[in-house]
């Protein structure tokens, strides 16, 4: 039984291959991504133009018997409407009818939606029987019996704003605020913030589009599309945001950035917004800060060797330890397991950061604000005159702020910050590039870790896969030997066979004989030769050692790293 949702797709791929509309390899890239991004078989072979949407149809009706009728001639058992949320409704297009058994009979109006009955299947946990009928009634059905829009809807009073910007409009912007205000547009934004928080996406999307406004989510490093809203409401969803952030309700030629503080459920919840002005209306970003407790050591993944030669690096009584990476590589979360293992009574510890993230008892930590002037390098002279033990800076973006904090780990204080860079190695050449004396690098820096995150295996719907003959090529390439997995897709993992994300690390310390090479001006090759020659596991290294543990998938290391990095 648990083979049959398979061996259906697999039947009407593998008559595409003997037909010849399809090539062996076209179908091994199309199920790596349907694996790595998520997503049916049936358009992932379209979207890549391997296959017509045309032929595909040819080859679902010609291979199974559906019937066509009408939803008339079925009855809709309301306790089966309330088992299956609206959003798997939503998402694949179907309507669910009535359960016999272990049997579900469902709607579909696209002949491709067979491809994702496999998903159904292990979603809604039960085989799957679909009927074929018109587009329209399943439209109409899906409107009729999911009228709230949503099961899980967030109501009003569960969301409150704590602490608003002031506002920056005018009396032009009363007819804007009054539309924004209105019971639709805020019970959207209720629903889009609180869906966002319940998922645990890093990030929401508000795209105009020219007929719709689309809403995706960054979850575990990914966008996916979760909500449409009728283009009429974009508008005032827009205008909605901007009073809540404090942004200039009626400028709409000119990005914005705005701020506010929210309670959902409970959980206090910071957003970062930021408005693009696009040819079809105002993009929306935002970015959720929920506040929790910071990782420990213990969770970022580290392995048991760097993470020993990490924890004596950051007790060390002065110098600066960097952390590189592009954004949203958890730089910041590594930083704040630091805090967190040298935090203690004895110690003085203030940051400066933007935003902060989370809070950490005992650390005194502050934000920037660059229009009252306190900018990182202001803050940074500042908190030397606050007695600190540990400093940590959040970002070091130009030669004033890189040079105080190089100057602050020679004179007896524990400097931790971080860099964009894309190796370890790179971080002595950013510094060098900002002006910093090499000879103040070289006696300063105690070691950089540069890091990246990958999505996790779904630890419910783990399994072994026999590797296909690309895989195999690709393993060879970089030197890779042993078992793959991957997530065959469950309901907890929503089924992209991922759930959660882990880090990916290079580790590199500086000893004696780099820290002469450094004062002597030399970066670059050289320094990334004696790094390997120390033995360090770069980040692609350490991303197979966790594919040979289950943790995460070959795709997923391939996609953050890049040859000899």
């Amino acid at each position: 039984m648990a083979d049959a949702p398979r061996s259906l797709v697999e039947q009407l791929t593998t008559h595409m291959v003997e037909m010849g509309l399809l090539t062996k390899d076209q179908l091994a890239v199309a199920e790596v991504t349907a694996r790595t991004l998520g997503g049916d078989l049936g358009h992932i072979l379209i979207k890549k133009g391997f296959v017509s949407e045309h032929q595909v149809r040819d080859v679902v009706k010609g291979q199974l018997a559906l019937e066509e009728l009408s939803l008339a001639e079925y009855p809709i058992d309301p306790a089966v409407v309330k088992a299956v949320p609206f959003s798997v409704a939503q998402r694949y297009h179907f309507m669910p009818l009535f359960r016999v058994e272990e049997v579900m009979t469902i709607a579909i109006s696209d002949p491709l939606a067979l491809f994702a009955i496999g998903e159904l299947r292990g979603i809604l946990n039960c085989e799957v029987r679909p009927v074929l009928v018109s587009e329209e009634e399943v439209l109409s059905a899906i409107q009729l019996h999911y009228q709230s829009g949503d099961h899980h809807h967030i109501r009003e009073a569960q969301i409150q704003i704590m602490h608003q910007a002031p506002e920056e409009g005018s009396a032009k912007s009363e007819e804007l605020k009054k539309m924004a205000s209105g019971s639709r547009v805020v019970s959207a934004i209720n629903s889009i913030i609180g869906r966002a928080c319940r998922e645990r996406a890093s990030d929401i999307h508000i795209e105009p589009q020219e007929e719709e406004t689309k809403v995706r989510y960054r979850l575990d490093g990914l966008l996916e599309e979760r909500m449409v809203f009728p283009k009429g409401l974009h508008l005032s969803i827009v205008s909605r945001l901007k009073v809540m952030s404090g942004m200039d309700i009626a400028e709409r030629r000119v990005p914005q950035d705005g701020r506010v503080r929210l309670k959902v459920r409970g959980t206090m919840v910071d957003l970062r917004l930021s408005t693009y002005p696009t040819m079809f209306g105002e993009k929306v970003v935002m970015r959720l800060l929920m506040k929790e407790a910071a990782l420990t050591l213990e969770q970022l993944g580290l392995q048991a060797e760097e993470k020993q030669r990490f924890s004596e690096l950051i007790t060390l009584p002065y110098g600066i330890f960097l952390v590189t990476g592009p954004t949203g590589s958890g730089k910041t979360s590594t930083l704040y397991a630091a805090l967190s293992r040298v935090n203690s009574q004895e110690r003085n510890i203030v940051s400066i950061e933007d935003p902060v993230e989370n809070e950490i008892p005992g650390v005194n930590q502050a934000q920037v604000n660059v229009k009252a002037g306190m900018t990182f390098a202001a803050a940074l002279r500042s908190i030397l005159r606050q007695d600190p033990d540990v400093i940590m800076v959040g970002e070091i973006r130009d030669r004033e702020t890189a040079d105080m904090a190089v100057r602050a780990a020679l004179t007896g204080h524990l400097v931790f910050s971080t860099l964009h860079t894309n190796t370890a190695a790179g971080a002595i050449e950013r510094l060098a590039d900002m002006g910093v004396e090499p000879f103040l690098v070289g006696s300063a820096l105690l070691g950089v870790m540069a890091q990246r995150l990958v999505r996790r295996i779904c630890s419910d719907c783990r399994e072994e896969v026999t590797p296909n003959e690309m895989l195999r090529e690709t393993m060879a390439r970089i030197g890779y030997a042993g078992p793959l997995f991957r997530g065959k897709g469950c309901a907890a993992c929503r089924m992209s066979g991922y759930r959660g994300r882990i880090g990916l690390f290079e580790l590199m310390v500086v000893d004696d004989q780099m820290r002469r090479m450094v004062t002597e001006g030399k970066t670059g090759d050289a320094v990334r030769r004696h790094v390997r020659e120390q033995g360090v596991r770069d980040m692609r290294g350490d991303g197979c050692e966790k594919i040979r543990q289950g943790i995460t998938t070959l795709e997923e290391v391939l996609r953050v790293t890049q040859d000899g990095s």
